[in-house]
């Protein structure tokens, strides 16, 4: 029930999904209303929620008045093992919190992370944290490297994913405090392939297939990100209506070359942004999904399923932290 373009294009993203994938869906929430669409499909089932979370709600508040909520309810059959995967376009922080109270965390994971797959030069890198945690410790940072190091590995199928810190240079001893001592942290790490530090310039350029930072920093290249997108395809359309007719025909030729740019740096083909760390798969939706975006992120939890995801981020851990 959440999101901009809710209940609609969840269920045209659904039913676009059972037709293409080996997958049941259940549709948590308004009974009543998701029955107005056509929805009959042997794999897809209803179950009733009666209250959804505004996008303005306080996560932790709307958590504890509202239990059948179609956040809470849709985690809770996870809980139970009656649902493999949850993904919403909703509230992002009433998943987040939800997925913690209701999930919990993996063993030996301080703080989960909001994860993030971001187009690049070479294809498309994993960035955490996005936002889950805006104050964060190097103990924080160099566990969500190694969460996105088995995310990358087992879910985007990259061979010894590159694991880089964000920092203000690539020297070792650049940076602040946090990253000085997270930079010492993930050089001793032998679970993961780190490779030192990135620059804000290296992110789009694919120095790293994992890139790790803070949730305050993550957010804001998010925001900046998706802002520098609009902003540049805003431009070059205005640029070319309001040139000469020569100059519009050029832009009539080179439509193809601006389709395929939007197409890799349309989040919509990227889909959810999984919660890395709690014991469960869980993925958020951007609040502007639509169909092409829902089916992305569908196709992203069957991934995290069926490559045992959280299993092997748990016996990494346990593994890890053994003895400390």
């Amino acid at each position: 029930m959440g999101g901009d373009n809710a209940p609609a294009e969840i269920i045209n993203g659904a039913l676009y999904a059972v037709n293409h994938f080996d997958v049941a869906i259940i549709l948590v929430g308004d009974e009543y209303i998701i029955r107005t669409f056509n929805v009959d499909h042997p794999n897809i089932s209803i179950i009733h929620a009666s209250q959804s979370i505004d996008m303005d709600e306080s996560p932790l508040q709307a958590f504890k008045k509202k239990k059948d909520s179609s956040i809470h309810v849709g985690l809770t059959l996870v809980k139970e093992g009656k649902a493999d995967a949850f993904l919403s376009a909703g509230n992002t922080g009433a998943v987040m919190s939800c997925s913690l109270f209701i999930l919990g965390r993996i063993p030996g994971v301080d703080r989960p992370a909001l994860a993030s797959v971001i187009p690049t030069k070479k294809g498309r890198a994993l960035m955490l944290d996005m936002g889950s945690n805006v104050d964060s410790k190097p103990i924080h940072l160099e566990q969500y490297a190694m969460m996105g190091h088995f995310f990358s590995s087992q879910v985007l199928h990259v061979d010894q994913p590159k694991v880089g810190l964000i920092n203000i240079g690539e020297e070792e001893e650049k940076g602040n405090q946090l990253t000085q001592e997270t930079y010492e942290s993930l050089k001793g790490n032998t679970a993961i392939n780190f490779i030192g530090n990135l620059e804000g310039k290296d992110i789009l350029y694919h120095k790293a297939d994992v890139i790790v930072c803070d949730g305050f920093v993550g957010n804001t290249l998010l925001k900046f990100g998706e802002g520098l997108v609009d902003f540049i395809m805003s431009e070059i359309k205005n640029g070319i209506l309001s040139s000469s007719p020569l100059a519009k025909l050029g832009g009539v030729l080179l439509k193809p070359v601006f389709k395929s740019i939007k197409k890799r740096i349309d989040y919509e083909e990227y889909g959810g942004a999984p919660l890395l760390g709690v014991n469960g798969v869980s993925l958020v939706a951007h609040g502007k999904s639509k169909q092409k975006a829902i089916v992305s992120a569908i196709r992203t939890a069957i991934e995290s399923v069926e490559s045992n995801m959280i299993d092997k981020i748990s016996t990494a851990f346990q593994r890890e932290y053994a003895n400390q």
